[in-house]
């Protein structure tokens, strides 16, 4: 699971760099929220829960204009929910 969650992570990554129409500060929060997800997933006191809602929550504003980043944003906290860290 945690391989596949990189993956996605980096996939994410990829996605806001070819993004031109969204706010450079938006993409720049977006891409450090990813990095915080994935610095924090060795840690052992992570709420997983917590992490994929704020996640989430950060994404939602892009279902419309940007259905596969909404997508794959919601893929990563499926993830962090299933993985229970």
């Amino acid at each position: 699971m945690r391989s596949e969650l990189d993956a996605t992570i980096a996939r994410l990554h990829e996605q806001l760099a070819d993004i031109d129409d969204l706010d450079p500060t938006e993409i720049a929060r977006l891409k450090a929220e990813l990095d915080e997800i994935r610095e924090t997933l060795d840690e052992q006191d992570v709420n997983s829960a917590t992490l994929a809602e704020r996640w989430q929550q950060q994404v939602e504003h892009f279902r419309e204009s940007h259905p596969v980043l909404a997508e794959n944003a919601g893929r990563v906290a499926d993830m962090l929910s299933q993985m229970g860290i």
